[in-house]
């Protein structure tokens, strides 16, 4: 795995798409891959063609790590920090999360502690 994220983090260099390049740049661009992701899940499109967009999407995610000094493993473990507590389930294809607290604020009437 350490080797073809080497691998591509060169490739950005040798384009000059490190130093070349923004990160409001690359976030389009990989808004960009997104739509051609969802353009193919949509259409139940072959899984090379969902794979390819998915790893378009992640070079280019690599850009914008490198621009900014962070590896793959801190952006998983900081993702993984804030969904590793998070409790609910899917509801009509959307997940929903556990709420503990009385979502209504007291000054609205909601519960009093």
């Amino acid at each position: 795995m350490q080797r073809i994220i080497d691998d591509i983090r060169q490739w950005h260099q040798d384009r000059n798409l490190i130093e070349g390049s923004t990160d409001k740049d690359q976030v389009l661009k990989l808004l960009q891959e997104l739509g051609e992701l969802s353009d193919h899940v949509c259409k139940n499109s072959h899984k090379l063609s969902v794979a390819d967009d998915l790893g378009d999407m992640m070079v280019v995610m690599i850009n914008i790590m490198e621009r900014n000094g962070l590896t793959i493993e801190q952006c998983l473990e900081q993702a993984y920090k804030s969904i590793k507590d998070r409790k609910g389930k899917m509801v009509d294809g959307i997940f929903v999360k556990e709420v503990h607290a009385d979502p209504i604020p007291k000054t609205l009437g909601g519960k009093k502690n």
